[in-house]
């Protein structure tokens, strides 16, 4: 190639502008190749639940090495199981009454997984221990009765707090818990001087359902708020409601955690409440998203969502609903549309993230699970199709501009 691009240049002028000509068709016909290629690369589907246990996928906690805990329901009812980094996966959740009713799975600094398998209670799984041992934590025990629907932890010098969302009968609320040392084991070390707060004050109004730990003392509680102003008109007794952000100060102590303001959206219902790299928080919602910034600063995000994932470069990965033709991927704040070769065949419902792959679980339209994966390093990649094209392309174009630069020279030397 090179030597007949340098014969033409090495011909009389007038067969010049044929090798120009031709070159730059050669860039206008890579372009045109490079943008059909520009769907996103790494992506896979596959039509069942897990691997390890076929099912709806309720929620998940991914690990190391393609690792994770699951609740899932499946054609027996709902399971919980683990499935560690040897491909073993071992049923956790025998001993637990009611799994459907496990509203949260949070995942704790060491990996371990909180949750609540009964009413004041809290059940640390350190899956990272050699028999997944276990640690129950009874809260209020023979006093006030509370269920837990969320817990979110913050690092306190020596130790964590712990701070929850609880539906307390008739009204939700949150609670403090804390302080409770690392490590985690054992047991009476680490929670023997942890002692729960009473319920936040003033909550009648609000359905508060997560929590996320923002700065020092301060934390995100996000919900529904009714609007006794605003009841539908069919039914006046019937308040509306709408999404709401609450402020909560609580750092240490017996007392009660405080809502010290909050902000209201017009529509949507928020379904993600995830922390960045860099400690401020997302609020992914179906109608948009907000971004609040360690001062306290909220930014809207004109995105809507079902379900959000942070991969391991802190992008934030928005999946939309069941045919979208595209997926957000939101990386330092800024939006960026990535295009999908076909429609994205589920509505997803939970997704995580593990050794650079993001793994978004849902149901199809016919209530079939589906598994839908990208490879986040499969994008730019020699192996993508728009990564060999860029290579091809860069390539090839170095060749010709060297040819006709090493013509250039050996001509001006000729005449000189």
């Amino acid at each position: 190639m090179a030597k007949g691009w340098r014969g033409l240049l090495e011909e009389e002028s007038e067969h010049q502008w044929v090798a120009i000509s031709g070159f730059f068709v050669f860039i206008l016909l890579g372009a045109i190749a490079i943008q059909g290629t520009s769907s996103l690369p790494g992506v896979d589907y596959r039509s069942d639940g897990l691997e390890a246990v076929d099912g709806r996928v309720l929620d998940i906690v991914y690990g190391d090495s393609g690792s994770y805990t699951a609740m899932v329901l499946g054609d027996e009812g709902g399971v919980m199981f683990h499935y560690d980094d040897q491909g073993d996966a071992r049923d956790i959740g025998a001993d637990y009454e009611d799994i459907l009713g496990m509203t949260f799975m949070t995942q704790l600094h060491d990996g371990s997984i909180v949750v609540s398998p009964s009413n004041n209670t809290l059940e640390v799984i350190h899956v990272k221990s050699e028999n997944l041992q276990r640690t129950i934590v009874p809260l209020n025990e023979n006093q006030e009765s509370f269920d837990i629907l969320d817990v979110a932890e913050q690092a306190n010098g020596d130790g964590y707090h712990w701070l929850m969302a609880t539906d307390e009968g008739n009204t939700s609320s949150l609670r403090g818990f804390g302080n409770v040392a690392t490590p985690l084991q054992p047991a009476q070390a680490a929670f023997g001087g942890a002692t729960v707060t009473a319920a936040m004050v003033n909550s009648d109004d609000f359905e508060w359902n997560m929590v996320e730990a923002l700065d020092d003392g301060t934390w995100i509680a996000t919900g529904l708020m009714a609007n006794t102003f605003g009841a539908d008109e069919n039914s006046p007794a019937a308040p509306l409601k709408h999404p709401v952000i609450g402020f909560i100060s609580w750092s240490a102590g017996p007392t009660a955690p405080m809502l010290t303001s909050i902000e209201e959206l017009e529509r949507g219902e928020i379904h993600s409440l995830i922390k960045l790299e860099n400690g401020s928080l997302l609020a992914a919602g179906t109608d948009s998203a907000v971004h609040i910034a360690l001062d306290g600063t909220m930014t809207d995000v004109e995105v809507s969502s079902e379900s959000v994932a942070l991969d391991e470069k802190g992008a934030v990965w928005m999946f939309g609903s069941e045919g979208s033709t595209s997926i957000v991927r939101m990386r330092e704040g800024i939006p960026e549309k990535m295009p999908l070769a076909r429609p994205l065949p589920l509505t997803v419902e939970v997704s995580g993230v593990s050794d650079d792959v993001i793994y978004a679980h849902g149901n199809n339209q016919n209530g079939e699970t589906g598994t839908y994966s990208i490879d986040t390093l499969a994008i730019g990649s020699i192996e993508s199709g728009r990564g060999f094209l860029n290579f091809l392309f860069f390539t090839a174009s170095s060749i010709v501009m060297g040819v006709m630069v090493w013509t250039a020279f050996s001509r001006m030397r000729q005449n000189q």
